[in-house]
Protein backbone atom coordinates (compact mmCIF):
# COMPACT_ATOMS: atom_id res chain seq x y z
CA UNK A 1 0.00 0.00 0.00
CA UNK A 2 1.81 3.49 -0.99
CA UNK A 3 2.22 6.07 1.69
CA UNK A 4 1.22 9.61 1.36
CA UNK A 5 3.04 12.24 3.80
CA UNK A 6 1.11 15.12 5.45
CA UNK A 7 2.17 17.74 7.93
CA UNK A 8 1.18 17.44 11.78
CA UNK A 9 -1.68 19.87 11.74
CA UNK A 10 -3.20 18.17 8.63
CA UNK A 11 -2.25 14.68 10.92
CA UNK A 12 -4.19 15.80 14.00
CA UNK A 13 -7.51 17.59 11.89
CA UNK A 14 -7.53 13.89 10.19
CA UNK A 15 -7.88 12.95 13.79
CA UNK A 16 -10.41 15.31 14.81
CA UNK A 17 -12.52 13.90 11.61
CA UNK A 18 -12.30 10.60 11.98
CA UNK A 19 -13.87 7.69 14.14
CA UNK A 20 -13.59 5.79 17.18
CA UNK A 21 -11.38 2.36 14.92
CA UNK A 22 -11.36 4.41 12.00
CA UNK A 23 -8.07 4.30 9.93
CA UNK A 24 -6.83 7.21 7.74
CA UNK A 25 -7.21 5.10 4.94
CA UNK A 26 -10.93 5.04 6.50
CA UNK A 27 -10.80 8.81 6.77
CA UNK A 28 -9.56 9.73 3.67
CA UNK A 29 -12.26 7.75 1.91
CA UNK A 30 -15.26 8.55 3.79
CA UNK A 31 -13.44 12.82 2.66
CA UNK A 32 -13.49 11.75 -0.48
CA UNK A 33 -16.60 10.18 -1.11
CA UNK A 34 -18.13 13.70 0.72
CA UNK A 35 -16.84 15.67 -1.10
CA UNK A 36 -17.56 13.82 -4.75
CA UNK A 37 -20.66 13.81 -3.47
CA UNK A 38 -21.20 17.44 -3.00
CA UNK A 39 -19.57 18.44 -6.38
CA UNK A 40 -21.29 16.43 -8.63
CA UNK A 41 -24.85 17.74 -6.36
CA UNK A 42 -23.24 21.24 -6.84
CA UNK A 43 -22.70 20.35 -11.09
CA UNK A 44 -26.45 19.24 -11.21
CA UNK A 45 -27.74 21.84 -9.62
CA UNK A 46 -26.03 24.22 -11.95
CA UNK A 47 -27.56 22.24 -14.88
CA UNK A 48 -31.10 22.77 -12.87
CA UNK A 49 -30.76 26.14 -12.74
CA UNK A 50 -29.21 27.55 -16.02
CA UNK A 51 -29.63 24.95 -18.68
CA UNK A 52 -32.91 24.48 -20.88
CA UNK A 53 -34.77 21.59 -21.26
CA UNK A 54 -37.12 19.82 -23.62
CA UNK A 55 -39.58 18.83 -21.60
CA UNK A 56 -40.39 14.49 -22.90
CA UNK A 57 -43.73 13.76 -24.26
CA UNK A 58 -43.76 10.35 -22.44
CA UNK A 59 -47.32 9.38 -24.32
CA UNK A 60 -45.42 9.06 -27.24
CA UNK A 61 -43.00 6.56 -25.51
Amino acid sequence: MPTITVDDELKQELKKIGRKGESYNDIVDRLLTYYCTKKLDAELNDILENEEFTPLDLEAI
